[in-house]
């Protein structure tokens, strides 16, 4: 999730007013923070734990935002506004308990009020939106602690516009989430360090040789100097045990086969 501009969140937010509805409110997001999929809406602030339990049916439905100050009935959606403005450290400390601190951390809480008269409907009105990212690989978000409404150990999810706790096949369904989005994770450092391999293997390999016959002289000297030291350690003979691949040979055919393994990895043809 992208972090919020200050700048022209709060006109973007107003204008979102003028036409309130999911699909601007949406608009508006997308701008601002990203893509969303599940929103929630609240004319007041409810207890702790109810607010705790929207933030985590929201994260296990994949991340969005609880904004509080806005009506939503059968007609649509009324900005009413809150009575006061939260401190954003007790909103932190009054959902914490409740929730994992994977959530308690991508937690981001934005304050709105309109004192100036260029949006009517708003003057004098103050809201607030808390967003919440959601990590596929903690999955699922479960509840800490019970209170009001929210049983400790349950997993709620977004289910036509409310927060119910998630029945079996919901259950499996984030795991699966998670388990899928870790295979992919560990695929993607399986192959870095792959890739890492490659590259000692590639400076094993000389990027040049020397070719051309050297100078008569220094020839002639190499010679002398394998002489005079033949005189004092004796002959050299090739040792049976060498590999007959020789070093240069191994580290090529290594290499051909992590080339191959890492096509493999990324499901290239070959």
């Amino acid at each position: 999730m992208n972090k919020l501009a200050p700048k022209s969140v709060h006109e973007s937010f107003s204008r979102f007013f003028e036409s309130p509805s999911r699909e601007s409110l949406r608009a508006f997001l997308k701008d601002h923070v990203g893509e969303l999929r599940n929103c929630d809406f609240k004319e007041q602030w409810p207890e702790n734990a109810a607010v705790a339990k929207h933030l985590l049916g929201i994260a296990n439905a994949g991340g969005g935002c609880l904004i509080l100050g806005v009506k939503e009935s059968t007609n649509g959606l009324e900005p009413v506004g809150i009575a006061e403005l939260k401190d954003k450290a007790d909103i932190v400390s009054g959902v914490r308990l409740y929730l994992p601190e994977p959530l308690v951390t991508s937690l981001e809480i934005a304050d709105f009020s309109y004192a100036a008269a260029e949006y009517p409907t708003l003057v004098g009105k103050s809201f607030q939106a808390l967003f919440v990212q959601s990590d596929a690989e903690s999955l699922p978000y479960v509840a800490q602690r019970a209170g009001s409404g929210v049983r400790s150990g349950a997993i709620y999810i977004r289910r036509e516009g409310a927060t119910e706790e998630a029945n079996y096949e919901e259950v499996q369904r984030l795991l699966r989430n998670r388990v899928s989005t870790s295979a992919q994770s560990a695929k993607a450092s399986t192959l870095k360090e792959h890739l890492e391999e490659v590259k000692v293997l590639y400076g094993e390999i000389p990027r040049s040789i020397q070719t051309g016959a050297p100078p008569i002289a220094r020839v002639d000297w190499a010679k002398d100097l394998a002489k005079i030291a033949s005189m004092f350690v004796g002959e050299r003979e090739p040792n049976p045990d060498y590999p007959k691949e020789d070093y240069q040979a191994f580290i090529h055919r290594v290499l051909d086969g992590k080339k191959i393994l890492i096509e493999r990895l990324l499901g290239l043809p070959r």
